[in-house]
């Protein structure tokens, strides 16, 4: 008798521990937020994904890196007929309840990385990304950008997600930050800097 198939993001995994890393309850909150808005927009949702990456770790001054598993590829606009060749997950960084998170797609030629792109300045775009994240959309970020106002998944309070496409030629990079006051400007340009190489 064959067994079902289960898909990845589905199956239970051996929790990392790191005896230096102690993140606040804002910050696991922040996270927890995000899985579940990866679960909640549906594991593989695109049949596209291209050739999985190991994750690659950015540096940010006065933040630290966190495992991020499965990432925050599923935030992405629909990419069914485009053709990705590989995506890069980027492990978290965490600050005092703040979290950015990023996943990266190359695609075959920068006209589909810019119809990507494109496909995230609609409105059906911003709608799934209130469902995904179970928020309201209550601004627009400086390019392709969204900013959400997202319930804790405690349900004490809420946070601000801010959700980006950055491109450059073949690559589209998906960008989350996450902060209970949101994140000031000139932080917001250094940490969007980080992603649109």
């Amino acid at each position: 008798m064959s067994q079902p198939q289960v898909t990845q993001c589905y199956k239970p995994k051996t929790p990392r521990r790191s005896g230096r890393f102690r993140a606040s309850n804002t910050v696991l909150q922040a996270l927890v937020v995000a899985v579940l808005a990866t679960a909640a927009a549906g594991c593989g949702g695109s049949s596209n994904g291209g050739e999985a990456q190991t994750p690659r770790t950015i540096q940010l001054a006065g933040w630290r890196v966190a495992d991020d598993a499965p990432g925050i590829s599923q935030l992405a606009p629909d990419l069914s007929g485009l053709d990705v060749t590989s995506r890069t997950d980027v492990h978290a960084l965490v600050r005092k309840g703040d979290a950015i998170r990023a996943t990266s797609f190359v695609f075959r030629s920068p006209a589909e990385a810019a119809d990507a792109q494109k496909r995230g300045v609609g409105d059906d775009y911003q709608r799934a990304l209130e469902e995904a994240l179970r928020g309201d959309t209550i601004g627009r970020g400086p390019g392709v950008g969204v900013r959400l106002l997202v319930p804790r998944p405690t349900g004490s309070g809420s946070d601000t997600a801010e959700v980006y496409l950055l491109r450059n030629g073949r690559k589209m990079t998906v960008v989350e930050l996450v902060s209970a006051a949101g994140f000031a400007p000139a932080l917001r340009k250094q940490a969007l800097a980080l992603f649109s190489r």
